[in-house]
């Protein structure tokens, strides 16, 4: 049995008004990604905006597959966090999506803010 990855993890449900312009954005609490560090911290939150086209993220997916980064082997960093979400996203729905973490770090006295917009990719 395989382990699905984190963008088999990713849903989307029919936009019942597609000729309704509508703009969508999740704000989500980000878990700790990282045991070694414990970060990012409490109060970190990243944000998906995208103009609704035929589909749209299922919210319950969304969660699974935030949660399916923590201690991700590849995806290390913030900023690859960042890209890799904005890019799955974008490629789930067929329309351009921006992701914006604001992160808080334990250890450090700073934050971080990295914002992404992705295009849907040709597979």
């Amino acid at each position: 049995m395989t382990v699905p990855t984190p963008a088999e993890r990713l849903r989307t449900i029919a936009n019942a008004k597609p000729g309704l312009p509508t703009v969508v954005e999740h704000v989500l609490h980000l878990p700790e990604l990282c045991p070694a560090t414990g970060n990012p911290a409490s109060g970190s939150t990243l944000t998906l905006r995208y103009t609704a086209g035929e589909r749209l993220l299922e919210l319950f997916s969304l969660d699974a597959y935030i949660d399916a980064f923590v201690a991700h082997p590849v995806v290390r960093d913030m900023e690859m966090f960042v890209q890799t979400v904005a890019q799955d996203g974008a490629d789930a729905l067929g329309v351009e999506v921006t992701a914006s973490a604001d992160v808080r770090f334990k250890g450090l006295r700073q934050e971080q803010r990295v914002t992404v917009v992705a295009r849907p990719e040709m597979v």
